[in-house]
């Protein structure tokens, strides 16, 4: 494999397995957690989800 595809492998590899996680999870009836990278910046910075909104209200 060329260093490009390796690099694509190791950053999608990741990606395979949580589906397979959270399939299994699923079968079990126990409702994987969100764990997205935007759902953890909501929850350590939460005035970035504000940022957007004072620029609509004043619209």
């Amino acid at each position: 494999m060329t260093r490009e595809e390796m690099l694509t492998h190791v950053a999608l590899h990741g990606g395979y397995h949580r589906c397979e996680v959270g399939s299994v999870l699923w079968r079990l009836s126990i409702t994987p957690p969100w764990d997205t990278f935007a759902v953890y910046l909501h929850q350590v910075e939460p005035v970035r989800r504000q940022q957007g909104k004072s620029a609509l209200v004043s619209a």
